[in-house]
């Protein structure tokens, strides 16, 4: 009797040890939507990209690593004053205000024009993303003009046989650092929703006319709740004619810290100014207010996103590894939002080893990949896949999952401190295999990780690193389920009849008795013979 208990005891603790901390449950046929080509773009500013940077090739091979979707060109603000074919290199300023210094100007080799952006998208295999300068028209009263530029721009990429189908109409016109909101010639002139919307229409008709399926892609203001009614006459007044809306996201803009990353799961997009959701609920917020307005085809995008400025370089407790960290999810929001267009900001920035953003690679040392350009490897797999149901039973481990035919790929995101083993489960699917699978780890690198199947329950189970980024790749297959069949029939025959013989009956101490004595019959035996004792006692 103590045998068999010791033995439960055992069974007891070793299935305890066993049971993973975290489950992951997956349900591959729950299809939430696709993940869309374009949602890892990189950002370019014209005219900080020195020809040098690109001229091995090693930039354009980086941005195939990443799974880079398109490049912006030629940047944010700069482009709202620059003019493709008459470039300075001095991104800020521009040159039809009649006091330009032309003294200013920087040798092309110091930026990138438009045919060096033409050559650098072909190599890298990206889609071309070209911004529209509407500001300068209007600044300087020259909105003929600026119209008949964009027009050549179009034209001079079709004949360079540029296939150009996304057009970003200028940038911020809600910020005082816009061309035209800088308002340098003292008119007190500036953008309003009003006045935008009117000149989207009217260069949209005219880049239609050139590319009939272009991409319009307009830009306003986040933090939605607080800006409905400028959306409202912006979609209002040119809703038909935007594809896209474009938001910067720059998480917690001077407060980007380590610690208020990790205090809420998932993050979200507040500030002392609003209090928001997660990304992926503003991304719903966004849908249903265009829905609401009337216009369900327009879209949201972020061609400028990023944790927000900070001492990631200079901090030795706050390394680039723990911003990459921060930003791997925001780019896991925005894949489980659908966010379709988005685009780190930016590429490089001369001085970045200290700077205060975190950029893709170190311009200060020969442009090596920044531990970002890790995490871009990972969520690369996700791309063109479907987002299916996940969930993890630890509210500090978030999970995605991105199905691609027969594979799965389980994204963890793990902001706890500690170390957790997870079992995973897909259902409807039997896991055959782990064709591969890496962690995003301190000081910025890619780990290798080693599932182990679990031969007791058959699922999967891999120890996942304290803050980091897992990535692990299944081959599936669906469960095979038999079909029951129904049991042959017989005609019954006629049964055997015997002549019926006296049962053997044992003898009370034959020693097979005792050896086919079932443990039940045993302890009765034990019992009955006690009360025989104990009846001889009392009598």
């Amino acid at each position: 009797m103590k045998t068999i208990l010791a033995s439960l005891i055992f069974l007891f603790s070793v299935a305890h040890h066993v049971s993973a901390q975290v489950v992951i449950n997956i349900d591959a046929n729950d299809i939430s939507h696709t993940v869309h080509p374009m949602i890892q773009g990189q950002g370019l500013v014209y005219s900080m990209e020195a020809d040098d940077i690109y001229a091995d090739g090693s930039m354009a091979q980086l941005y195939k690593d990443i799974g880079a979707g398109f490049l912006r060109w030629p940047g944010g603000t700069v482009s709202t004053m620059y003019h493709w074919n008459d470039l300075t290199g001095v991104g800020w300023v521009d040159q039809w205000n009649p006091s330009y210094n032309t003294s200013s100007n920087q040798s092309p080799s110091q930026y990138m024009d438009l045919d060096e952006y033409i050559i650098l998208s072909n190599a890298a295999g990206t889609k071309p993303m070209l911004g529209i300068n509407l500001s300068s028209g209007m600044e300087w009263d020259r909105q003929a003009e600026a119209l008949q530029e964009a027009i050549d721009m179009i034209e001079y990429c079709q004949t360079q046989n540029f296939d150009v189908k996304y057009f970003y109409l200028d940038n911020e016109t809600y910020h005082s650092g816009n061309g035209y909101n800088k308002d340098k010639d003292n008119d007190g002139e500036h953008w309003t929703p009003q006045s935008y919307a009117q000149q989207i229409n009217i260069y949209a008709a005219e880049i239609k006319k050139l590319v009939p399926n272009a991409k319009i892609i307009a830009n306003w203001e986040q933090h939605f709740k607080n800006h409905v009614s400028a959306y409202t006459t912006l979609i209002n007044g040119a809703g038909d004619n935007i594809d896209y809306i474009d938001v910067h996201y720059y998480w917690k803009w001077g407060v980007a810290t380590w610690d208020a990353w990790k205090e809420k799961t998932p993050m979200e997009n507040e500030t002392q100014w609003y209090d928001g959701g997660t990304y992926v609920e503003e991304i719903k917020y966004f849908n249903k207010m265009v829905a609401d307005l009337g216009k369900p085809h327009i879209k949201l995008a972020s061609l400028e996103w990023n944790i927000a400025p900070g001492d990631h370089n200079t901090n030795p407790d706050h390394p680039p590894f723990k911003t990459a960290l921060m930003a791997s999810e925001m780019q896991m929001q925005f894949i489980q939002g659908g966010l379709e267009l988005a685009s780190m900001w930016t590429t490089q920035w001369p001085g970045s080893a200290s700077g205060e953003f975190q950029v893709l690679v170190n311009s200060d040392d020969n442009n090596t990949p920044n531990p970002m350009a890790k995490v871009f490897e990972l969520y690369k797999h996700a791309i063109g896949g479907d987002v299916v149901s996940s969930s993890s039973t630890d509210n500090q481990i978030m999970t995605t999952t991105v199905r691609k035919d027969n594979k799965a790929f389980v994204y963890l995101l793990n902001k706890k401190d500690s170390a957790e083993e997870a079992q995973f489960t897909i259902e409807g699917y039997d896991i055959l295999q782990v064709n591969q699978a890496k962690a995003f780890i301190a000081p910025g690198k890619l780990s290798e990780v080693n599932p182990l199947s679990d031969a007791t329950s058959g699922n999967y189970m891999a120890d996942i690193a304290a803050n980091s980024l897992t990535m692990i790749e299944f081959s599936i297959e669906v469960t095979q389920v038999e079909t029951p069949t129904e049991p042959e029939t017989e005609t019954p025959t006629e049964p055997e009849t015997e002549t019926p013989t006296e049962p053997e009956v044992p003898e009370k101490d034959s020693p097979s008795s005792g050896g086919s004595m079932s443990f039940i019959s045993l302890i009765t035996l034990m019992i009955f013979s006690r009360r025989i004792n104990s009846a001889k006692n009392l009598g």
